[in-house]
Protein backbone atom coordinates (compact mmCIF):
# COMPACT_ATOMS: atom_id res chain seq x y z
CA UNK A 1 0.00 0.00 0.00
CA UNK A 2 3.08 1.85 0.73
CA UNK A 3 4.77 1.54 -2.15
CA UNK A 4 1.44 2.77 -4.22
CA UNK A 5 1.02 5.49 -2.82
CA UNK A 6 4.69 6.44 -3.56
CA UNK A 7 4.20 5.92 -7.18
CA UNK A 8 1.24 8.20 -6.95
CA UNK A 9 2.77 10.61 -5.35
CA UNK A 10 5.69 10.70 -7.99
CA UNK A 11 3.25 10.59 -11.01
CA UNK A 12 1.69 13.73 -9.65
CA UNK A 13 4.87 15.59 -9.20
CA UNK A 14 6.11 14.54 -12.49
CA UNK A 15 2.43 15.83 -14.10
CA UNK A 16 2.22 19.07 -11.94
CA UNK A 17 6.01 19.64 -13.24
CA UNK A 18 4.91 18.93 -17.01
CA UNK A 19 1.66 20.47 -16.78
CA UNK A 20 3.50 24.02 -15.16
CA UNK A 21 6.07 23.73 -18.37
CA UNK A 22 3.33 23.33 -21.06
CA UNK A 23 1.71 26.27 -19.80
CA UNK A 24 5.33 28.41 -19.89
CA UNK A 25 5.09 28.39 -15.71
CA UNK A 26 8.73 29.05 -15.17
CA UNK A 27 8.41 27.33 -11.82
CA UNK A 28 8.13 24.36 -14.00
CA UNK A 29 10.81 24.80 -15.87
CA UNK A 30 13.16 25.40 -12.61
CA UNK A 31 11.92 22.03 -10.51
CA UNK A 32 12.36 19.87 -13.98
CA UNK A 33 16.18 21.48 -13.78
CA UNK A 34 17.14 20.85 -10.12
CA UNK A 35 15.52 17.42 -10.78
CA UNK A 36 17.70 16.88 -13.88
CA UNK A 37 20.75 18.44 -11.96
CA UNK A 38 20.50 16.28 -9.36
CA UNK A 39 19.66 12.92 -11.19
CA UNK A 40 17.11 12.46 -9.47
CA UNK A 41 14.08 8.92 -10.18
CA UNK A 42 12.12 11.27 -11.99
CA UNK A 43 14.45 12.66 -14.81
CA UNK A 44 14.19 10.21 -17.73
CA UNK A 45 10.79 10.78 -17.55
CA UNK A 46 10.76 14.56 -17.45
CA UNK A 47 13.56 14.43 -20.14
CA UNK A 48 11.55 11.85 -22.53
CA UNK A 49 8.32 14.12 -22.16
CA UNK A 50 10.90 17.01 -23.09
CA UNK A 51 12.00 15.61 -25.84
CA UNK A 52 9.64 14.44 -27.48
CA UNK A 53 7.72 17.79 -27.42
CA UNK A 54 10.80 20.19 -27.70
CA UNK A 55 11.21 19.72 -31.67
CA UNK A 56 10.76 23.48 -31.77
CA UNK A 57 12.27 25.56 -34.41
CA UNK A 58 13.89 27.32 -31.42
CA UNK A 59 17.64 28.99 -32.22
CA UNK A 60 20.59 27.68 -29.98
CA UNK A 61 23.57 29.58 -30.34
CA UNK A 62 26.64 28.66 -28.04
CA UNK A 63 28.77 31.27 -27.13
CA UNK A 64 32.45 30.20 -26.08
CA UNK A 65 36.25 31.42 -25.62
CA UNK A 66 39.28 31.83 -23.52
CA UNK A 67 38.35 33.25 -19.84
CA UNK A 68 38.24 36.94 -19.82
CA UNK A 69 37.13 37.54 -23.50
CA UNK A 70 33.87 39.08 -22.59
CA UNK A 71 30.98 36.23 -23.22
CA UNK A 72 29.05 37.53 -20.81
CA UNK A 73 29.34 40.80 -21.14
CA UNK A 74 28.36 40.13 -25.33
CA UNK A 75 25.90 38.14 -24.65
CA UNK A 76 23.83 40.51 -22.37
CA UNK A 77 23.67 42.95 -24.98
CA UNK A 78 23.03 40.32 -27.69
CA UNK A 79 20.00 39.60 -24.74
CA UNK A 80 18.98 43.13 -24.93
CA UNK A 81 18.71 43.06 -28.94
CA UNK A 82 16.61 39.84 -28.84
CA UNK A 83 14.60 41.20 -26.28
CA UNK A 84 14.14 44.59 -28.38
CA UNK A 85 12.76 42.40 -31.24
CA UNK A 86 10.08 40.58 -28.88
CA UNK A 87 11.76 37.42 -28.89
CA UNK A 88 12.17 34.95 -25.59
CA UNK A 89 15.66 34.32 -24.67
CA UNK A 90 16.58 31.09 -22.36
CA UNK A 91 20.39 31.27 -21.17
CA UNK A 92 22.25 28.51 -19.66
CA UNK A 93 25.67 29.75 -18.40
CA UNK A 94 28.14 27.01 -17.14
CA UNK A 95 30.00 28.54 -14.26
CA UNK A 96 32.90 26.53 -12.45
CA UNK A 97 32.05 24.12 -9.53
CA UNK A 98 32.22 24.76 -6.24
CA UNK A 99 34.77 22.50 -4.02
CA UNK A 100 32.76 22.99 -1.43
CA UNK A 101 28.77 22.52 -2.25
CA UNK A 102 29.80 21.00 -6.11
CA UNK A 103 27.19 23.28 -7.36
CA UNK A 104 27.88 26.69 -9.71
CA UNK A 105 29.96 29.52 -9.05
CA UNK A 106 27.49 32.12 -10.38
CA UNK A 107 30.00 34.87 -11.51
CA UNK A 108 28.44 35.01 -14.79
CA UNK A 109 24.89 35.70 -13.76
CA UNK A 110 25.96 38.29 -11.80
CA UNK A 111 26.53 39.79 -15.10
CA UNK A 112 23.28 39.23 -16.76
CA UNK A 113 21.16 39.73 -13.85
CA UNK A 114 20.01 43.24 -15.08
CA UNK A 115 17.53 40.96 -16.94
CA UNK A 116 15.96 39.22 -13.56
CA UNK A 117 12.93 41.29 -14.07
CA UNK A 118 12.43 40.26 -17.51
CA UNK A 119 9.84 37.58 -17.85
CA UNK A 120 10.83 36.90 -21.20
CA UNK A 121 14.80 36.06 -20.20
CA UNK A 122 15.47 33.19 -17.99
CA UNK A 123 18.76 32.77 -17.07
CA UNK A 124 20.24 29.28 -14.80
CA UNK A 125 23.51 28.65 -14.21
CA UNK A 126 24.80 25.22 -13.91
CA UNK A 127 28.09 23.57 -12.90
CA UNK A 128 30.77 22.31 -15.42
CA UNK A 129 31.32 19.28 -12.95
CA UNK A 130 34.98 19.63 -14.68
CA UNK A 131 33.17 17.54 -17.97
CA UNK A 132 36.04 17.02 -20.26
CA UNK A 133 33.90 18.18 -23.04
CA UNK A 134 33.24 21.60 -21.28
CA UNK A 135 29.76 20.66 -21.20
CA UNK A 136 27.97 18.16 -17.82
CA UNK A 137 25.69 15.88 -18.46
CA UNK A 138 23.30 18.33 -16.80
CA UNK A 139 23.82 21.12 -19.25
CA UNK A 140 23.12 19.12 -22.17
CA UNK A 141 20.14 17.60 -20.77
CA UNK A 142 19.01 20.87 -19.78
CA UNK A 143 18.77 21.89 -23.52
CA UNK A 144 15.74 19.52 -23.82
CA UNK A 145 13.95 21.08 -21.25
CA UNK A 146 14.20 25.01 -22.59
CA UNK A 147 13.38 23.84 -26.03
CA UNK A 148 10.25 22.19 -24.29
CA UNK A 149 9.31 25.14 -22.68
CA UNK A 150 9.66 26.58 -26.07
CA UNK A 151 11.86 30.00 -25.72
CA UNK A 152 12.96 31.67 -29.12
CA UNK A 153 16.37 31.75 -28.59
CA UNK A 154 18.43 29.45 -26.83
CA UNK A 155 22.26 30.75 -25.60
CA UNK A 156 24.60 28.43 -23.61
CA UNK A 157 27.81 30.43 -22.85
CA UNK A 158 30.46 27.67 -21.67
CA UNK A 159 32.83 27.97 -19.31
CA UNK A 160 36.02 28.96 -21.28
CA UNK A 161 37.34 26.68 -24.31
CA UNK A 162 40.54 24.67 -24.72
CA UNK A 163 41.31 22.16 -26.85
CA UNK A 164 39.02 19.61 -25.81
CA UNK A 165 36.08 21.76 -24.24
CA UNK A 166 34.34 22.07 -27.95
CA UNK A 167 31.18 20.24 -26.89
CA UNK A 168 29.08 23.17 -27.52
CA UNK A 169 29.55 22.95 -31.24
CA UNK A 170 27.59 19.51 -30.94
CA UNK A 171 24.58 20.44 -29.32
CA UNK A 172 23.56 24.06 -30.94
CA UNK A 173 22.82 25.55 -34.03
CA UNK A 174 25.37 27.76 -34.18
CA UNK A 175 28.62 28.42 -32.26
CA UNK A 176 29.92 31.86 -31.70
CA UNK A 177 33.99 31.70 -30.61
CA UNK A 178 34.85 35.28 -28.82
CA UNK A 179 38.71 36.48 -29.14
CA UNK A 180 40.47 39.52 -27.91
CA UNK A 181 43.74 41.38 -29.49
CA UNK A 182 46.72 40.61 -27.06
CA UNK A 183 45.78 37.31 -25.76
CA UNK A 184 47.85 35.05 -27.74
CA UNK A 185 44.61 34.07 -29.62
CA UNK A 186 47.19 33.32 -33.43
CA UNK A 187 48.49 30.60 -30.97
CA UNK A 188 44.92 29.76 -29.55
CA UNK A 189 43.87 29.25 -33.57
CA UNK A 190 46.88 27.25 -33.79
CA UNK A 191 45.18 24.51 -31.59
CA UNK A 192 42.78 21.66 -33.17
CA UNK A 193 39.17 22.41 -32.86
CA UNK A 194 39.05 25.87 -32.27
CA UNK A 195 38.86 26.77 -36.04
CA UNK A 196 36.66 23.92 -36.98
CA UNK A 197 33.77 24.90 -34.49
CA UNK A 198 33.88 28.19 -35.06
CA UNK A 199 30.47 29.42 -37.02
CA UNK A 200 31.09 33.05 -36.16
CA UNK A 201 34.41 34.87 -35.22
CA UNK A 202 34.03 38.02 -32.93
CA UNK A 203 36.86 39.97 -31.89
CA UNK A 204 35.58 41.36 -28.63
CA UNK A 205 37.56 44.58 -27.11
CA UNK A 206 38.42 45.12 -30.41
CA UNK A 207 39.34 49.27 -29.29
CA UNK A 208 42.46 47.62 -27.88
CA UNK A 209 46.04 47.49 -30.21
CA UNK A 210 46.21 44.73 -32.51
CA UNK A 211 42.48 44.03 -33.07
CA UNK A 212 43.01 44.86 -37.00
CA UNK A 213 45.99 42.83 -37.04
CA UNK A 214 44.02 39.53 -35.56
CA UNK A 215 41.39 40.19 -37.77
CA UNK A 216 43.31 39.87 -40.37
CA UNK A 217 44.98 36.42 -39.52
CA UNK A 218 41.62 34.89 -39.22
CA UNK A 219 41.05 36.06 -42.64
CA UNK A 220 44.09 34.41 -43.71
CA UNK A 221 43.15 31.41 -42.84
CA UNK A 222 40.03 31.51 -43.44
CA UNK A 223 40.45 32.27 -47.24
CA UNK A 224 41.35 28.51 -47.65
CA UNK A 225 37.91 27.47 -47.02
CA UNK A 226 34.84 28.24 -50.02
CA UNK A 227 33.58 31.89 -49.62
CA UNK A 228 30.13 30.55 -48.43
CA UNK A 229 31.29 28.37 -46.12
CA UNK A 230 33.77 30.81 -44.03
CA UNK A 231 32.39 31.74 -40.38
CA UNK A 232 31.81 35.75 -40.65
CA UNK A 233 34.65 37.69 -38.38
CA UNK A 234 32.90 40.57 -36.50
CA UNK A 235 34.31 43.49 -33.90
CA UNK A 236 32.59 44.58 -31.25
CA UNK A 237 33.36 46.16 -28.11
CA UNK A 238 30.81 44.99 -25.80
CA UNK A 239 30.89 46.84 -22.73
CA UNK A 240 29.71 49.63 -24.87
CA UNK A 241 27.46 47.34 -27.18
CA UNK A 242 29.39 48.26 -30.21
CA UNK A 243 28.80 45.52 -33.06
CA UNK A 244 26.21 43.49 -31.32
CA UNK A 245 23.78 44.34 -34.10
CA UNK A 246 26.63 42.75 -36.57
CA UNK A 247 26.60 39.24 -34.01
CA UNK A 248 23.13 39.03 -34.46
CA UNK A 249 23.23 39.61 -38.11
CA UNK A 250 26.28 37.30 -38.64
CA UNK A 251 24.11 34.20 -36.67
CA UNK A 252 21.20 34.60 -38.64
CA UNK A 253 23.28 34.35 -41.53
CA UNK A 254 24.95 31.14 -40.34
CA UNK A 255 21.42 29.66 -39.54
CA UNK A 256 19.74 30.10 -42.87
CA UNK A 257 23.16 28.82 -44.36
CA UNK A 258 23.00 25.86 -42.63
CA UNK A 259 19.22 25.22 -43.84
CA UNK A 260 20.50 22.81 -46.45
CA UNK A 261 22.04 20.53 -43.85
CA UNK A 262 20.16 20.13 -41.04
CA UNK A 263 18.71 17.23 -41.40
CA UNK A 264 22.80 15.79 -41.19
CA UNK A 265 23.58 18.22 -38.36
CA UNK A 266 20.71 17.02 -36.51
CA UNK A 267 21.40 12.76 -36.82
CA UNK A 268 25.30 14.04 -35.79
CA UNK A 269 23.09 15.65 -32.25
CA UNK A 270 21.02 12.77 -32.02
CA UNK A 271 23.88 10.27 -32.31
CA UNK A 272 26.33 12.38 -29.83
CA UNK A 273 23.67 13.04 -27.72
CA UNK A 274 22.94 9.06 -27.24
CA UNK A 275 26.73 8.50 -27.07
CA UNK A 276 26.83 10.62 -24.40
CA UNK A 277 23.90 9.54 -21.89
CA UNK A 278 25.45 5.44 -22.71
CA UNK A 279 29.06 7.14 -21.46
CA UNK A 280 27.22 8.82 -18.60
CA UNK A 281 25.32 5.84 -17.47
CA UNK A 282 28.35 3.72 -17.86
CA UNK A 283 30.28 5.70 -16.14
CA UNK A 284 27.93 5.81 -12.70
CA UNK A 285 27.65 2.20 -12.98
CA UNK A 286 31.21 1.10 -13.08
CA UNK A 287 32.24 3.70 -9.68
CA UNK A 288 29.24 1.47 -7.96
CA UNK A 289 31.96 -1.51 -8.19
CA UNK A 290 35.22 0.84 -8.66
CA UNK A 291 36.15 0.49 -4.78
CA UNK A 292 36.32 -3.37 -4.73
CA UNK A 293 38.42 -3.38 -7.59
CA UNK A 294 40.44 -1.11 -6.14
CA UNK A 295 41.59 -3.03 -3.78
CA UNK A 296 41.75 -5.83 -5.45
CA UNK A 297 44.27 -4.06 -7.30
CA UNK A 298 46.02 -3.29 -4.89
CA UNK A 299 46.27 -6.55 -3.27
CA UNK A 300 47.72 -7.75 -6.24
CA UNK A 301 44.77 -9.81 -7.27
CA UNK A 302 44.29 -8.22 -10.24
CA UNK A 303 45.75 -5.57 -12.74
CA UNK A 304 43.90 -2.85 -13.28
CA UNK A 305 43.55 -4.24 -17.02
CA UNK A 306 41.77 -7.11 -15.33
CA UNK A 307 39.94 -5.26 -12.88
CA UNK A 308 38.11 -2.98 -16.18
CA UNK A 309 37.36 -6.39 -18.16
CA UNK A 310 35.56 -7.56 -14.72
CA UNK A 311 33.57 -4.21 -14.66
CA UNK A 312 32.24 -4.70 -17.88
CA UNK A 313 31.70 -8.11 -17.85
CA UNK A 314 29.80 -7.25 -14.73
CA UNK A 315 27.90 -4.29 -16.03
CA UNK A 316 26.85 -6.54 -19.48
CA UNK A 317 25.15 -9.14 -17.27
CA UNK A 318 23.42 -6.45 -14.95
CA UNK A 319 19.53 -6.69 -15.59
CA UNK A 320 18.06 -3.46 -16.82
CA UNK A 321 16.02 -2.32 -13.99
CA UNK A 322 11.95 -2.19 -14.70
CA UNK A 323 10.29 0.69 -15.70
CA UNK A 324 7.90 1.51 -13.27
CA UNK A 325 4.64 2.19 -15.10
CA UNK A 326 3.21 4.96 -12.48
CA UNK A 327 5.57 7.52 -13.75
Amino acid sequence: MTMNLNRTAKSSRVDEIIKLMKNRNIRGLTRAISIVENNEEAKKYLLSDAFRRGLNSCLTVGFTGAPGTGKSTLINSVIKRYRQAGKTVGVIAVDPTSPYSGGAVLGDRIRMQEHNPDSGVYIRSLASRKALGGLSEATKFALYLYKAFVFDVIIVETLGVGQDEIDVAKYVDVTVVLLVPGYGDTIQMAKAGIMEIADVFVINKSDRPGADLLKKQILNILYMKPENERPPVVNTIADRNEGIDEVIEAIELVKHRSASDTEERYHRRIAEEIRSSVLSQLTREADRHLDKMVKRVMNASITPIEASEEILRLLCNRQEDPIDPDL
